[in-house]
């Protein structure tokens, strides 16, 4: 079985290199061989595979999603989990604050970089990818690097009042995550409090993964570009 959550650009694992490999059993070039790294070699290869099945323009940027790969594996003899593996039920969130948590930015940074190891991320994703993009950028835009940051006045705001003082579904932490988001990202090995800042910067990764592919294509963590949502 081959995890999803496993097959993402910068990510080094034997689930990268069984779709490698597969990819290659299909006729599409990939200089390198199966190495087991996702790097633009591999995001390239798996471009050519989504354009086979009929995808185009940015349904076909070599991002693994969960139905193109199902369909690869199905060729090659392999299943696919596209679950997040650490993630927990909502109702294990908790809400207790952080202390003694600097708002700055040489804080925020090591809690990314902690966070980068924990998933996999490549580091790149804290001091900017190709196009500027980094975590450092929306971590300041969402929450100017409080790790205690609430936001009880967009449309998420619903749900009764828990621990912290704030309504359920409201976005939280450094990355401001809502418990929905948090839960179904969670990183294994990391806190189940959704202002832990470690595990909510993981948790907007992963959620980053699985929804855009990579952090270069969120425009919150592009300084280059106007704020946006995530």
């Amino acid at each position: 079985m081959v995890a999803l959550s496993n097959v993402r650009f910068g990510k080094r694992n034997d689930d990268v290199k069984i779709v490698q490999t597969a990819l290659m059993e299909v006729d599409i070039d990939i200089p390198a061989g199966a190495t087991g790294f996702f790097g633009g070699q591999t995001r390239s290869a798996y471009a050519e595979w989504q354009r086979m099945l009929g995808l185009t323009g940015s349904d076909a940027d070599g991002f693994p999603g969960c139905s193109s790969l199902a369909k690869l594996g199905a060729r090659a003899g392999f299943t696919v989990d596209c679950r997040h593996p650490g993630a927990i039920s909502k109702s294990s969130v908790r809400f207790s604050k952080n202390s003694g948590v600097a708002a700055d930015r040489a804080t925020a940074r090591a809690f990314a970089e902690q966070a980068c190891e924990r998933t996999g991320a490549p580091r790149t994703w804290v001091t900017g990818v190709g196009n500027g993009a980094n975590l450092l950028t929306l971590m300041f835009r969402e929450s100017s690097f409080q790790s205690n940051a609430v936001n009880q006045n967009d449309v998420n705001a619903t749900g009764p009042v828990q621990s912290d003082g704030a309504r359920l579904n409201c976005s939280r932490g450094y990355a401001q995550v809502i418990p929905d988001t948090f839960a179904e990202n969670h990183q294994a090995g990391t806190s189940d409090r959704i202002y832990d800042p470690v595990a909510n910067v993981a948790a907007a990764i992963n959620y980053i993964w699985r929804r855009y592919g990579d952090i270069s294509r969120v425009q919150q963590a592009n300084p280059n570009l106007d704020p946006a949502p995530y």
